[in-house]
């Protein structure tokens, strides 16, 4: 009895499947300047920022210096760091009473280079995400 084409083809996409590699995802992002940011109100949190950015490129050796890309794209971003901020805890659970006299969780400065990736928003609108950690600065009391 003769094996049927089909079975031949089965048992050939089943090896390749077995053996072949598949190269990892691609992360979809890219590189951007803080441009501006706008303060986040809200009764539950604090210390959180609608950015805004445009995207940016590395420039040629020596110094290697972000620049904005010359028809690059821009949008608004919020940071991974901060989502997590509430009235009385900042970046990824530092208790806020915790912080030195003096100290706060800042935003981040604009013209700051980041990496942004693209999310929609439970509403389907597309808001990006700063991958950063939230900064906090203050002035050392002198001792």
């Amino acid at each position: 009895m003769a094996k049927s084409p089909l079975v031949g083809s089965r048992a050939a996409d089943i090896q390749r499947a077995a053996t072949s590699h598949h190269a990892p995802e691609l992360i979809n992002g890219c590189l951007a300047r803080i441009t501006g940011a706008t303060v986040i109100t809200s009764a539950t949190s604090v210390y959180r920022w609608l950015y805004t950015w445009t995207e940016a490129t590395i420039g040629a050796a020596p110094s290697y210096t972000p620049a904005v890309k010359s028809g690059g794209i821009s949008g608004n971003a919020v940071s991974v760091s901060e989502t997590g901020n509430t009235l009385t805890t900042v970046a990824y659970g530092i208790l806020i009473s915790h912080l030195p006299s003096g100290f706060l969780p800042v935003r981040i400065p604009n013209d700051t280079a980041v990496w942004v990736v693209p999310n929609r928003c439970s509403d389907g609108t597309l808001l990006w995400v700063i991958i950063n950690t939230q900064a906090i600065d203050g002035t050392c009391p002198n001792g």
